[in-house]
């Protein structure tokens, strides 16, 4: 991220003004920051949803407009509080935008964040369907299938943008420890973007504040 600056359309003040870091392959940097600072703003502009105004945000030296958003997409995993899941199954939910996956693959990420278990409890397994964004699951299970989804691809970058928000006590000491012991065929360099400084403390090696403009 080099000297970014972004307006959202109609807005006089920045959310982002001349915001600058650095993201090695394996670290894990924390993004902390009042309501309005633009933590989220940030994490949807390395995702590619909007573009910089000024500055540039690089991926191994490419500018990221320079990058097909599905494969900027396949090299990043994206979790956030409020992105809804699919009225379809859980298949369908952790396969979404997926190239190329193995069902040996699907399950392997399944097991380890927790989501094999949400089959089992329904007798259709995988083909469990989820409801509307999700309602007919638990706001951790939703977590969940939206990690799962997000390491499918063995991203380069994971970012976790407000994860713990609304989850019970139970599945945030769950999440911690996931993340704080993943396995090393999945080491990727990790942006943790929240308001809460215990949990950025606790998941990041380094920590970025970003002051409400």
């Amino acid at each position: 991220v080099n000297g970014v600056t972004f307006h959202y359309n109609g807005q006089n003040a920045p959310a982002l003004s001349n915001v600058s870091f650095s993201l090695k392959p394996g670290e894990r940097v924390g993004i902390i920051g009042r309501s309005g600072s633009g933590k989220s703003t940030l994490a949807r502009l390395v995702m590619g949803f909007y573009e910089p105004e000024e500055g540039q945000l690089l991926l191994d030296g490419l500018d990221l407009r320079q990058l097909d958003v599905a494969d900027l997409r396949q090299q990043i995993g994206y979790v956030a509080h409020d992105l809804p899941l699919l009225a379809g199954s859980l298949r369908d939910n952790l396969t979404l935008g997926a190239r190329y996956i193995s069902d040996s693959r699907m399950l392997e990420v399944a097991e380890l964040t927790g989501v094999t278990e949400l089959a089992r409890q329904h007798p259709q397994g995988f083909d469990r369907p989820v409801g509307e964004r999700g309602q007919l699951l638990s706001g951790g299970q939703r977590q969940a299938v939206l990690l799962a989804r997000a390491l499918l691809d063995k991203p380069n970058l994971l970012i976790l943008d407000e994860p713990m928000q609304g989850l019970d006590p139970d599945t945030e000491v769950w999440l911690y420890q996931f993340i704080d012991e993943l396995p090393e065929f999945l080491r990727c360099a990790m942006l943790v973007v929240s308001h809460d400084l215990h949990w950025v403390m606790k998941g990041s090696r380094r920590v970025i504040c970003l002051n409400k403009h």
